[in-house]
């Protein structure tokens, strides 16, 4: 993996604060169940080099086309609360519980070619050195960030990180999980930010980045 795509995970990592989303339409292409063209659709396909691949939202989230950045070093966008209208079939924004992100890198995840689950552990032992703990901070101040704990499957690698520098006016957790795989031979790195102070564990922004990357895993299935 490229000391660029960490530089751009901790870039990223740093727009965390941001609470309110501007509604808008980018050129990127929908996949929202036929729908057509939405502000806020529940998935789109994007590219990130040479492959597409679909990101698509857990239950009760949907993307904020406004955000997405895409250019031929990486692709990244912001998720946010949603709910279908019944009269209309259209989605809607709520108030939010949750900050969702996703991004693509144009490379893969480094020995994957030799299985996923070795390449995700090694993933996981250079994200717990300084260097990868750094990259994966919002307050970019040195011994602020800790592993609080790490999760792997045969797919995907979970960590939930506390910030103790990060401050959000808005109320966004100091604690936020992040997850880790490989799509159509691009990394892909998803976060889910909540705002609930009352769960240490994260366990609710567990279940969402769960459903968030089983989404978007079986979103580009075949």
């Amino acid at each position: 993996m490229s000391i660029w795509t960490f530089k751009r995970i901790r870039h990223w990592a740093a727009l965390g604060a941001l609470s309110v989303l501007v509604l808008g339409c980018t050129g990127a292409p929908v996949a929202d169940g036929g729908l057509g063209p939405t502000p806020i659709p529940q998935s789109v396909v994007v590219t990130a080099g040479e492959t597409p691949v679909t990101i698509a939202a857990p239950p009760g989230f949907c993307v904020d086309r406004a955000t997405i950045d895409e250019n031929p070093r990486g692709v990244f966008m912001f998720l946010s609360d949603c709910q279908r209208n019944e009269s209309t079939g259209r989605m809607a924004r709520t108030p939010l519980s949750a900050i969702l992100t996703a991004s693509i890198s144009p490379t893969g995840l480094a020995g994957s070619q030799d299985g996923m689950k070795p390449a995700l552990k090694a993933l996981g032992e250079f994200l717990a050195s300084p260097v990868g703990v750094f990259s994966m901070g919002k307050s970019n101040q040195d011994g602020a960030v800790k592993i609080l704990t790490a999760k792997q499957s045969d797919v995907a690698l979970y960590i939930l990180l506390q910030d103790s520098a990060y401050r959000d006016p808005a109320g966004a957790s100091s604690r936020y999980w992040r997850a880790f795989t490989e799509i159509n031979g691009h990394l892909v790195s998803l976060s889910v930010t909540g705002y609930a102070r009352n769960d240490k564990e994260e366990k609710r922004a567990l279940r969402i980045i769960r459903a968030f990357m089983q989404a978007t895993l079986d979103a580009n299935k075949g």
